[in-house]
């Protein structure tokens, strides 16, 4: 510990992919971060993911491109289908968009770099390794944080204190830091997604690009990718459901309950969901207003902390991942360790764009919030 008191520069909370990209961020401009997180060990959680070109290039500035590249695919295009299967759309993400197109709102469209679809757990662990597993102490759960005029006080549920001069919030959904500046709750926006993974060899056309399907109302929607270099097909079927599970993310779809949600939809849908390798899980869809304060002069918000917006724009963890890059970049200029300005510049870099994407986001989350089942009907008994 230095005479300050302090036990390191920068204390980051929550392991997740905004806090992880926060660490392998500020480990490129010289820093050393040490990482915090609740849980009892890193495994596999969620689904898959969208990667924009604009994050695809951080990951090169990262040097972990190449790495990422193994345990993903490129996927230029986006078929969007009718419930029967007939085609409605083919978006090409290499072409030009149209005014006010989805693609180019939110980052996809590149005429030199293709989008890339990955499954969380692989880039999380990608992260992992470019960071360090000796940065990340886990079961350390934020009990109470306090900001001092020269250091943050981290309190854990175990009794544990920690100093630190700056803290990134990462924290996600259910947020404690986030408190400081807020004391809204979350938003439950109607829907469900099921989260399915399944062999490629389940489909009967190439694994190389995104594919939607939807009924007329869009209370039932299904979205299809490639993940692990085009090996298997992540299936997110999504469906408005009258109340969220109890347990966020760790409740149990009856499979064949599900797939019978689906009877009416293209054979090949039914057939990525009965195929699937492993548990089916729930992962009810939440989010938060936009706020326009997000620091203070020794704490950030980041990733989910700060807006957390639904996945329906495929920017949860673009976002999160660039506004880590943002941060690390004011950390890096800031004179002398004068966190106060750095954190103010990040702020009003990120918040503008965020929130737009929260508010589009939650426009296409209310398109998919028609109750078309009971929650009781579909879970695991």
């Amino acid at each position: 510990m230095n005479p300050r008191g302090i036990s390191m520069d920068i204390a980051i909370i929550g392991a997740g992919l905004g806090g992880l990209a926060a660490a392998v961020a500020l480990q490129h401009h010289g820093h050393r971060p040490v990482i915090f997180d609740k849980t009892r060990e890193l495994g596999e959680v969620g689904g898959p993911l969208g990667i924009s070109p604009q994050t695809l290039r951080l990951f090169g500035e990262w040097g972990i491109v190449d790495g990422f590249d193994e345990i993903s695919s490129a996927t230029q295009y986006f078929e969007n289908r009718d419930q029967l299967g007939q085609l409605e759309k083919i978006t090409d993400y290499a072409a030009t968009p149209e005014a006010g197109a989805e693609h180019g709102r939110f980052g996809y469209a590149d005429s030199d770099l293709a989008p890339r679809t990955v499954h969380r757990a692989d880039l999380h662990g990608l992260l992992v390794s470019a960071v360090g597993p000796e940065q990340v102490r886990l079961r350390h759960e934020l009990s109470g944080i306090t900001e001092r005029d020269d250091h943050v006080e981290l309190t854990f549920a175990d009794g544990e204190v920690v100093r630190a001069g700056l803290v990134i919030a990462a924290d996600g959904l259910r947020s404690r830091a986030r408190k400081m500046f807020s004391d809204d709750d979350i938003h439950y926006c109607g829907s469900v997604i099921f989260r399915a993974v399944s062999p490629a060899e389940c489909l009967a056309i190439p694994n190389d690009r995104l594919r939607s399907w939807h009924s007329a109302d869009y209370a039932k929607h299904v979205i299809s990718m490639p993940v692990r270099a085009g090996r298997q097909v992540a299936v997110d079927a999504t469906l408005g459901v009258d109340e969220p599970p109890l347990h966020l993310w760790s409740a149990r779809a009856d499979l064949q309950a599900l797939a019978g949600q689906f009877d009416e939809f293209d054979p090949v849908v039914g057939q990525m969901l009965r195929a699937a390798t492993g548990p089916v899980y729930m992962h009810p869809v939440y989010d938060r207003d936009p706020i326009d304060r997000w620091t203070t002069a020794r704490v950030a918000l980041l990733g989910d902390a700060a807006h957390p917006m639904t996945p329906f724009g495929g920017q949860g963890a673009n976002q999160a991942i660039q506004d880590a890059a943002e941060l690390a970049t004011q950390i890096a200029a800031a004179p002398n360790g004068d966190y106060t300005e750095a954190l103010q510049r990040y702020q009003r870099v990120r918040t503008e764009r965020t929130a737009e994407i929260q508010r589009a986001a939650r426009g296409y989350a209310d398109r998919r919030a028609r109750v078309s089942l009971r929650l009781a009907d579909i879970l695991v008994r």
